[in-house]
This record gives C-alpha cells, structure tokens and sequence, in this order.
C-alpha cells in the first residue's frame, strides 16, 4: 500500500518545530500539532491528489446561547457548539487499493453574531475530526504527543525526502505482485464532469 518513504516518513519523530502549546485545564501546558500542518503533512506524504477528505457527519450540540456568566471572558457573545464526523481515504499509487480512517470531533465557537459562533464552531469541529483521522496514521500527524512522555518527538530524518525526490517516482513496496495494468482513477473534475453528464442525461428522460 505505501512505499518505503512513505512508510519511513510515518514512523518519524515528530518535528517538535511543529508542535504548538496552548493553556489546558487546571493550568496546564498542552502539546498540539495545528490543522493545516496535517494536512501539508497528508499532501506531502501521500502526494497531492492520493487521498481525500469527506465530512460525513455535521450536528449540532446544542441551540446557540447567549453566554451571560459574569465570571466568563465571553459574557456578552453568543455560544454554537458542533460535532463533525471526517473520513480520511488515501489510495495506493496504482490506485488499485485505498485505506479509510474515520475521526470524530467537536468545538465551541464564541462571536457577537450567531452566525459567526455557528461559523466558527463548525470549522473548529471539522478541523479536529481531520486530525483525529489522520493522526492514526503516525506520528508525523501528531500520534506522538497521545505519549505523556512524547518519546516520539524529535527531528525527523527524512525531513522533506518525497517533496525533493517526487512522489511518483517512488516505487511501492508491493510492486511486482500484481501484473494486470491498473485501472486508471478519475480526477475529481473528471468525476464531477462525468456526474453532470448522467444527471442531466437522466433528466432528458423524465416526463414532464
């Protein structure tokens, strides 16, 4: 399914570069690793095009509300809270073959609007289900720091080896196993291209 880069780059040691601290509970320190840096990471590991992200589910918690604590930094701003549910596929370079990891999560988000708390909710929301997916791959997406001790962070050695390399000139690890020639994997435009066509030759068919 992977290639040997791909495999190495996956069991690297965190960065410790790209890992971010913010104030948790009780006062304490917690190590994250932002969103857009997995998905940079997804791109650069599987190759750009290789995989693919679905948000399946979109819920609400809860109705949005006026937060009207005094002791709260947000008193006077609204409050939404989202749950999202993403789908993580990445696919073999033959594109014969894909893996599915599937994340959950949820977030708060606080505005003057209740759109922009709505908004924000749900982009938080989103952003932590893609993370939760893709950090079951290694470390590279932050599986490191789920260890108290984050014994797996520290500088990687492949650094940016598929970017300098190229993705496609990696040979996978399974090659030679299968000697039919691959299906060709249609491009997200081609497959919308394609689904306009059928809807629209549908459509000529129904009664008026």
């Amino acid at each position: 399914m992977f290639t040997d880069t791909q495999l190495k780059a996956l069991a690297d040691p965190l960065d410790p570069g790209n890992v971010e601290k913010r104030n948790g509970a009780g006062g304490k320190k917690l190590s994250y690793v932002e969103g857009w840096h997995t998905i940079d990471e997804a791109n650069r590991i599987f190759g750009f095009g290789n995989w693919s992200r679905e948000t399946i589910v979109m819920e609400p918690l809860h109705a949005p509300a006026l937060v009207q604590d005094p002791d709260s930094p947000e008193k006077g701003k609204v409050v939404a809270a989202f749950y999202a549910k993403v789908r993580i596929t990445v696919w073999s370079d033959d594109g014969q073959r894909s893996l599915v990891r599937e994340g959950s999560g949820g977030a708060r988000g606080f505005a003057k609007t209740v759109g922009e708390a709505m908004e924000n909710a749900i982009k938080a929301a989103e952003t932590d289900a893609t993370k939760r997916a893709l950090v079951t791959f290694g470390n590279a997406f932050g599986l490191a720091l789920y260890d108290k001790e984050q014994k797996g962070v520290g500088k990687p050695e492949t650094q940016r080896q598929i970017a300098q390399n190229g993705h496609q000139a990696l040979a996978p690890i399974d090659e030679g196993f299968g000697q039919e020639a691959a299906p060709q994997r249609l491009t997200v435009s081609q497959r919308a291209l394609t689904a306009r066509s059928r809807i629209a030759a549908d459509a000529e068919g129904m009664p008026v």
